[in-house]
């Protein structure tokens, strides 16, 4: 039996109603989760399965929803590793408790890498947001995955400006890989999938649901070899997360704020608890275990931290980007005064533009150009 029926294994392990991961993963590596890729319940309860349990994971109505998923994955070209398998990120699987399986779109490869994991508010300031942009775009430049969850604010700003900087990123989701949360990141997440990975331990289709994210927010912990808090208020699912990172032996760094304010509090907390302050790219290089830090994408990048030279853009975008000041912002009220085009157009010319690394969004839906531009 190879790698396939490993995986088919893990899978039913998984999706067995009323499994817990911790005793799904016990079982699988007791008996072998190839016993699991087309079991009989005789079989399994003769291998030490309760009865029960074994008439659960020989279900009918099982089978039939790990044969959707299989052919769903096979028509969208998407991966399942199994735990253990050759492209299962090894750092995940030493979590306390690693999902069973993983769900990929894009390449799974990256999620072997070197990786860093910043993380913060959904709703960040533009200091915040600043200084997301110039860790993950220089921790990216110097060839370290940037993995994020996805989500409005900081997670988005750290995604873009890993791909602006030429490096790859890795989004973690809480949801199936065909449902996209939040929706206004649908075009972000499809350029993800293009120049890294989408990630996710749930089935197709499914939902956002609340319980969902802390059990995101754990593979993206397992995925990092240090995990950046960018700004966090108390409490918050952010310190949820950097507590998570100390219990699995990940380093926590924190970006300093100002004192009083509320996104600053949970920083504060955690610098005074013993996390690294993140001032900039060299203190979270600092923290990495030498063999770890990766070449730079460019000797350019090497010598100076810049970005590689921005991708060429089309006649439209370079419109879009004619019609941005070049010593002041703008709204896309205001571009679509000026450009002459429909809305979803100059949206996507804007995306296009930010991961050319020519323009940069701001707070309430505004954008500025960037040096570059």
């Amino acid at each position: 039996m190879g790698v396939d029926d490993a995986v088919r294994g893990w899978l039913r392990l998984a999706r067995c109603p009323r499994l817990r991961t911790r005793e799904a993963i016990a079982l699988g590596r007791r008996i072998g989760p190839e016993a699991f890729a087309d079991p009989a319940p005789g079989t399994l309860a003769e291998r030490g399965v309760p009865r029960d349990l074994a008439d659960r994971l020989c279900g009918r109505s099982l089978t039939r929803r790990i044969e959707h998923e299989l052919r769903t994955c096979r028509r969208r070209g998407w991966h399942l590793l199994g735990l253990d398998g050759p492209l299962y990120p090894p750092q995940v699987a030493q979590l306390a408790v690693p999902p069973p399986v993983l769900s990929v779109a894009g390449d799974p490869a990256v999620l072997s890498e070197p990786a860093v994991a910043i993380v913060g508010s959904r709703r960040p300031t533009t200091y915040g947001l600043t200084m997301a942009e110039t860790l993950a775009g220089g921790l990216a430049a110097r060839g370290l995955l940037v993995v994020s969850g996805l989500a409005l604010g900081i997670d988005g700003r750290s995604h873009r400006s890993a791909l602006e900087a030429g490096g790859r990123t890795a989004a973690v989701l809480g949801t199936g890989l065909d449902v996209v949360y939040p929706r206004e990141h649908a075009r972000l997440a499809a350029h993800i999938a293009e120049r890294g990975a989408l990630v996710t331990e749930f089935p197709p289709g499914t939902r956002p649901k609340p319980g969902h994210f802390p059990r995101r927010n754990r593979i993206i912990v397992g995925l990092a070899d240090a995990v950046v808090v960018v700004e966090a208020a108390i409490p918050s699912g952010t310190l949820v997360t950097a507590r998570w990172a100390t219990e699995e032996n990940r380093t926590v760094l924190a970006v300093p704020g100002r004192v009083g304010d509320e996104l600053s509090a949970g920083c504060l907390e955690l610098l005074r608890d013993g996390a690294s302050p993140a001032l900039g790219v060299d203190d979270v290089l600092a923290e990495l275990r030498p063999e770890r830090i990766p070449q730079p994408v460019t000797e350019r990048a090497a010598r100076h931290g810049t970005r590689p030279a921005p991708a060429p853009v089309g006649p439209f975008c370079a419109e879009v980007l004619a019609a941005i000041p070049e010593r002041d912002d703008c709204s896309v009220e205001e571009l679509l005064e000026r450009v002459d085009g429909p809305t979803d157009r100059v949206l996507s010319a804007l995306f296009e533009l930010e991961l050319a690394g020519l323009v940069a969004p701001l707070a309430g839906g505004r954008y500025r150009r960037t040096a570059a531009g």
